[in-house]
């Protein structure tokens, strides 16, 4: 009882530094976003509180099944909480950005402002879960075939959760009627880089995390799916809800069987279970 409560309140500390910091990285580097009328089901300032009320609930059961302590731990789900939820997410839209037209300059403050939320967060976890980190564990083996083999589940993952999810809606295929067409081969490719790039997140988070394989696969997937699903909640100038929700399920889904299966390859065979 005593140690959910303590956890309790980390959480709840987070969660105001989370705030903080996108209040803070608005006003430095956003201040030319203008709020946007929305249908979705929370305004600005209500799903400013819902997901980052998700995000320090994610950072906190991450935190309290790492292994590391201090800045190490810090560093690392900072560093994972910038990759999944602005890096990778700024990735895609550079893909579609004939479409969306963010100009370089916005695509750049948002990453900016994406860094300072993470890093400020990092800083706390370290402060908050203090202490000496537990041994090393080796790194898994046999990444050479590893990695590509995960960047193929990616493209599977992506292509199947858009057309059996997305795909069904008519919002989102009358959204994507007035998109320009991508070559297939082109974004086939584009989605295998990013898998490699997903599959050294979901490496970092499995070297950092307790337990058997299937507890850090089911916790690499989760935080997939809701470090980067959590932000379709907010208003959106460019994709209306409508065409939103589908999105959340797709990406919901399909990162987190991507995130379980990817970490369960890499540590298939790469070294025994630790308690």
């Amino acid at each position: 009882m005593k140690s959910a409560m303590i956890w309790g309140a980390k959480a709840i500390g987070l969660w105001i530094v989370l705030l903080l910091g996108s209040v803070a990285g608005g006003m430095l580097f956003l201040r030319d976003v203008t709020a946007v009328p929305d249908t979705g089901p929370l305004d600005a300032g209500q799903a400013l509180l819902v997901v980052n009320a998700g995000v320090a609930a994610v950072l906190a059961l991450l935190a309290a099944r790492m292994r590391l302590r201090g800045w190490m731990l810090g560093l690392v789900l900072g560093g994972a909480l910038f990759g999944i939820e602005t890096f990778m997410a700024q990735v895609e839209t550079l893909v579609f950005n004939n479409d969306i037209q963010m100009s370089p300059a916005t695509i750049l403050n948002v990453c900016f402002a994406g860094l300072l939320r993470a890093a400020l967060a990092g800083v706390v976890v370290a402060l908050m879960w203090r202490g000496r980190s537990a041994n090393g564990q080796p790194a898994p083996k046999a990444l050479a075939w590893k990695f590509p083999v995960i960047g193929v589940l990616y493209v599977i993952c992506y292509f199947a959760a858009g057309q059996f999810i997305a795909w069904q809606s008519p919002d989102v295929r009358a959204f994507y009627a007035t998109v320009g067409e991508i070559s297939r081969p082109y974004l086939i490719a584009v989605q295998w880089v990013r898998g490699l790039m997903w599959a050294g997140i979901i490496l970092m988070l499995v070297q950092a995390l307790r337990g058997g394989t299937w507890s850090k696969a089911l916790l690499s997937g989760l935080a997939l799916s809701l470090l980067m699903d959590l932000q379709l909640l907010y208003p959106n100038p460019v994709m209306p809800w409508p065409v939103r929700f589908p999105h959340l399920i797709e990406v919901g889904v399909s990162n987190f069987v991507f995130g379980l299966l990817a970490a369960a390859i890499l540590l298939n065979g790469g070294r025994a279970r630790s308690a």
